[in-house]
């Protein structure tokens, strides 16, 4: 009867088992969205790495052990050769060839179905200069992990100078606001 016991409790009991992860490039997206005194930007990161040991409950995230994201600063692109010069020069690529994301912790989590909403903290580190970030995110398990979110910042708490052009008559503004979309697998 005991036995019978405990092979009921293992399989009612929800699965619960770690994931060690890494970021599936061709269905990972990041852009960093600002403004100009000339018009609104975009660029996009072509390039991307990481890393996540993570705990799966049923279908669903339930806890993060790790998790880093990486972007190569010279991936940023954004078709247009003269900004992504300036872009590389303000984010000091040549010196801090890396924007760095590494999860610190997470609360305020919520479970619905496969997908998990979660506050998280981080260390984002940008041209050298490391803060702590916080990020609301939603993590979707259907097919591995894919977490997304975004974040708004400005530029000078990283230290970073907003880039400018043609002498400075075209100025880069201080806020902006990066969209992730990070498939693990």
């Amino acid at each position: 009867m005991r036995n019978l016991m405990i092979i009921m409790m293992l399989f009612f009991a929800p699965l619960v088992y770690g994931q060690q992860l890494t970021v599936n490039e061709s269905n990972t997206k990041l852009s960093i969205d600002g403004t100009s005194t000339v018009h609104d930007w975009t660029i996009e990161a072509e390039e991307f790495d990481g890393k996540a040991d993570v705990e799966i409950k049923g279908d669903a995230l339930q806890s993060i052990k790790s998790l880093s994201f990486n972007v190569p600063v010279k991936s940023l692109k954004s078709g247009k050769s003269a900004m992504d010069d300036n872009t590389y020069e303000a984010l000091k690529a040549k010196s801090h060839p890396v924007i760095k994301y590494e999860f610190r912790s997470m609360d305020n989590v919520k479970v619905d179905g496969n997908k998990t909403t979660m506050s998280t903290k981080g260390l984002l580190t940008i041209g050298g200069v490391s803060k702590i970030v916080n990020m609301n995110v939603t993590a979707d398990a259907s097919n591995g992990i894919a977490f997304s979110g975004d974040i708004t910042f400005k530029m000078s708490v990283f230290e970073i100078d907003p880039p400018t052009a043609v002498f400075g008559t075209i100025k880069t503004g201080d806020q902006v606001t990066i969209k992730f979309n990070a498939q693990y697998k």
